[in-house]
Parts: structure tokens; sequence; C-alpha cells
């Protein structure tokens, strides 16, 4: 199949009217363990129909749509970080922050990358953008826009420890939304002190000290990872 090759690179930033978080927004102990195994990776294949608008004008749209979506979800467009003075670690929001939005082209077509006989691995990987997160501060989220023959591909990449599958799906779910024109049914809540865990800082700081002590570079470490997961489950 055709390769993937990359168009251009740019940044959708934040609205000037949105509010970022006063301070960084600490990782709990659930969150802490994906520090040493951060990436999350989802692609979206859409094939075109009759009424598909040109590939300028669907750039256009998803732009501003991510724009006006992170309105509500600016933490995605921040950056996580090693919190020195604690040793935590956290997602720094500011005015300035902005998603890489990669945008690509494949002459391949569509609907054989779509299709249940033939799934090009190669080509799948390469429709999510690239985030070097093995040491901080990095990217929290980026996404990438590929055109095909006969459709589009969206692909993200995001830290797993800024969300999991079902808050990712909430994201996606409220860009889709603002990108047809409409108002997100619900906002997302960012208050970790809602999130109850006996001895919670205490744990999440434990968690960082085994698991990830070389911050700010992470280690990845599959053994360490699934032992910690036990200790965690157990816990709660």
């Amino acid at each position: 199949m055709s390769p993937v090759r990359i168009v251009e690179s740019a940044y959708v930033g934040v609205p000037e009217t949105a509010a970022p978080p006063p301070g960084p927004i600490r990782f709990t102990a659930m969150e802490a363990l994906w520090v040493v195994f951060p990436v999350l990776q989802h692609v979206l294949l859409y094939e075109a129909g009759d009424d598909m608008p040109p590939f300028d004008a669907i750039l256009q749209s998803l732009r501003s749509s991510l724009a006006a979506t992170l309105g509500s979800f600016a933490p995605l467009a921040g950056k996580l970080v090693h919190l020195e003075e604690t040793g935590d670690v956290g997602i720094s929001c500011s005015a300035s922050d902005g998603v890489r939005f990669v945008v690509a082209e494949c002459d391949a077509d569509i609907r054989r990358l779509a299709g249940d006989e033939e799934h090009d691995l190669r080509v799948l990987e390469a429709l999510v953008p690239e985030v070097d997160m093995d040491r901080l501060p990095t990217a929290v989220l980026a996404v990438q826009a590929t055109r095909f023959e006969g459709g589009v591909a969206v692909g993200l990449t995001v830290h797993h420890g800024a969300a999991d599958g079902r808050a990712l799906w909430t994201f996606v779910d409220a860009w889709a939304t603002a990108c047809r024109g409409e108002t997100p049914a619900a906002t997302p809540c960012f208050d970790r002190s809602l999130v109850k865990m006996p001895a919670g800082d205490e744990l999440a700081s434990d968690v960082l000290r085994k698991f990830a002590p070389n911050l700010p570079s992470v280690r990845t470490c599959f053994v360490c990872f699934i032992l910690l997961l036990s200790v965690l489950m157990s816990s709660c």
C-alpha cells in the first residue's frame, strides 16, 4: 500500500476566552501509573460519500471545531510536566498552549484499508501523530488528518495518564459535535479533589518513586507495570 506522507504540521490554540486551571493538575495514583506506559492511540476512518466536501474544507472545519472544543478541554492542550519541588507529575496549562495538528496524504484507497480482508498495520501506525513521551515535559495530545483516495482518516495520540478510553471518546464526541456546528451537551470536570482514595497523595508519590525513579526521564518496564497494577487493584 502507498506510504503516508506528512504535508504540514501546525498548532491549534486554546481560545483566548478559555480560562486554564490556575495551577498544575497533579496526577492521582491511578493516573500516575500510566506515566511509564503513556501512549494511547486511535484512528477514525471515514469513507467519502456523495456529500463529502473537499479535503481543504474538511481541514478548516476540523481545525476551527478543535479550537472551539479546547475551550472546554484546555488541559488536553497543555504539557505533562515533572513537578520538581514535590516529585509529582501533572498537567501544566497556559494561555499559549496548543495541540499539534498534522496534515498528511496517502494515495491508497481508504476502502481497502477499512475493509475486513486487509488491515495494513504499517499504514495504520502512520495515521497517528508521533509524540515523544519518553521525557517530560511532553505534549498531552496531538492529532492528524490524512487525505486518502475515497476518504479521510483522523488519528489521535494522547497521554494515557491524561485520558483513558472513555475520556478520550468524550473529547472526540465533543469535537464531532462542534464540527457539526452544534453545542456539546456536557462540560468536563478536571477537579482531582473529587477523586477519593485512602492516602491518595502519598500513594501517587510512592508510585512515581518506585516505577519512574528517573524523572523527568520516563523508564518503561512491563514487569514493573504489571506489579504496580496488581498493587493498586488490591488497595482499592
